[in-house]
């Protein structure tokens, strides 16, 4: 079964997840960029729901098939994460279709997605924080966990991220850290990663995150979540340079917390890591085949080179540094 706008009232009220009875109107919305799924939001009687199914290629390259499980790994994961924050800082799993690889959830709202507040020109001092403390309070508690560590072995999705994000560089030496890096996230199974955190699959309110998204998700090296926030953080500083500095402070601030949140539990090699990924995703972002759609100068994609081969390079670089390295 492939999930549609025609079919999707039908499927939920079969179920008894929404009331949608015949007659009655309701409204279908489709949600994100529809890169690698399906996603609509049903609303019917003042109620709604998502319904998220899981497509077998992208729908921007069909011949590169990707595999259905990962939605899978994604309902398991927000189990874990509800465990661990309950009140809705992620979705609420209502029903898993597993034959049609289909996720309904319960509905996080209207809050705004915290891509479309930055390229608004919107920066929230408090929202880094908020970042940084979920970031922490996941990593701190699921960290080497055997259990986690045999259910999250979310491969197949890591092995697409580390050919298509990882092995698009063209230059030698840049290509061959980014290797180096990929293999060390995929040795080092440390903690439950939400595995694809960047500032389109978080929420934020003036109090508090929410998080959605989770089909890459699996237990590996803290310092990929953290350096693929930080890397979107940037790239919008490097966007619109008059918003810089409070963005490089934003970025601060989401790594002190992450690292005080961490404490003796973090890794040691998790800050330099962190910027070789945010270096990667950077490049990735401009470079890559799935681009943002806002930085469209390519003098500013020149810069966000220049600074992404830094971060990548430089093993002496600090976030405590890179306000420097943005406005130079």
């Amino acid at each position: 079964m492939i999930i549609d706008k025609d079919n999707v009232a039908e499927y939920v009220h079969a179920r008894h997840l929404l009331h949608v009875p015949e007659g009655v109107e309701y409204t279908v919305e489709a949600l994100g960029g529809g890169f690698l799924n399906t996603v609509l939001r049903i609303r019917s009687e003042g109620e709604s729901v998502i319904v998220k199914q899981a497509l077998d290629a992208l729908r921007l390259f069909p011949d590169l098939k990707v595999t259905t499980e990962r939605i899978v790994f994604e309902r398991k994961a927000l189990d874990v994460i509800n465990k661990l924050f309950p009140g809705g800082t992620a979705p609420e799993v209502l029903h898993f279709d597993d034959e049609n690889r289909i996720l309904v959830m319960g509905d996080l709202g209207a809050t705004p997605i915290l891509e479309s507040q930055l390229i608004e020109g919107h920066v929230d001092p408090l929202t880094p924080e908020h970042l940084g403390k979920f970031l922490a309070e996941l990593h701190r508690g699921t960290i080497d966990d055997g259990v986690l560590r045999s259910d999250f072995d979310n491969e197949a999705m890591q092995q697409l991220r580390l050919t298509y994000c990882f092995n698009f560089i063209e230059d030698p030496a840049l290509l061959a850290i980014a290797k180096d890096l990929g293999s060390l996230f995929t040795e080092q199974k440390r903690v439950l990663l939400h595995g694809d955190f960047w500032t389109a699959s978080v929420m934020a309110g003036t109090s508090e995150v929410r998080v959605f998204d989770l089909e890459f998700t699996y237990y590996g090296h803290p310092a990929q979540d953290v350096g693929f926030m930080m890397a979107h953080y940037m790239l919008h500083a490097f966007n619109t340079p008059s918003l810089a500095d409070i963005i490089m402070v934003a970025v601060g601030g989401l790594w002190r917390t992450y690292r005080h949140g961490m404490g003796e539990l973090l890794p040691n090699d998790t800050e330099t890591s962190a910027l070789k990924q945010a270096g990667i995703e950077m490049l990735f972002r401009i470079d890559g085949i799935n681009q943002v759609k806002y930085i469209k100068d390519e003098n500013v994609k020149l810069r966000i080179r220049g600074a992404a081969k830094q971060l990548m390079i430089d093993e002496e670089l600090s976030i405590a540094s890179l306000e420097d390295l943005i406005t130079t």
